[in-house]
């Protein structure tokens, strides 16, 4: 499914909250309909429930803080070992997940583990990181294992 709705321009309250709703049970393209009413919302094959998941995405990113980027700024071109400075250059926040409230420093290296996904928190890109060693962390997440 395909969910346009422009940022700015009218009030997406409604797929926001929907966005938020799906994460937590289950809903049908009524539902879907109805949230995106006023914006453009399509199917494209099968069942259409691509629509569901369309709107939800949508409200869910227009709440700024949800989702994760797959494509921002060249981020499958970075190296797995990748200095901090050279993250924030490119836009992306690298963000301490430790308890003792370190931040990485411009020089600290950041383990990607080749999977760089920051985060949208905030409307902006985030990623998290937890620190391995003096001057190196090591970014969340990663590529799921198949099977």
């Amino acid at each position: 499914g395909v969910c346009v709705a422009p940022n700015g321009e009218t009030d997406l309250s409604v797929l926001i909250d929907f966005g938020r709703l799906c994460t937590r049970e289950v809903v049908g393209q009524k539902d879907a309909l109805k949230a995106a009413s006023g914006f453009h919302l399509s199917g494209h094959g099968g069942t259409n429930d691509g629509i569901i998941g369309a709107a939800a995405a949508v409200g869910l990113t227009a709440s700024g803080w949800n989702g994760r980027f797959i494509e921002f700024g060249g981020l499958r071109d970075f190296p797995e070992n990748v200095l901090t400075s050279r993250l924030e250059q490119a836009g992306i926040l690298v963000v301490s997940l430790d308890r003792d409230a370190q931040a990485p420093a411009p020089d600290d290296l950041i383990h990607t583990k080749n999977w760089l996904r920051p985060r949208l928190w905030g409307n902006q890109p985030i990623l998290p990181a937890l620190k391995n060693s003096e001057g190196v962390w090591e970014s969340l997440g990663g590529k799921r294992k198949k099977g």
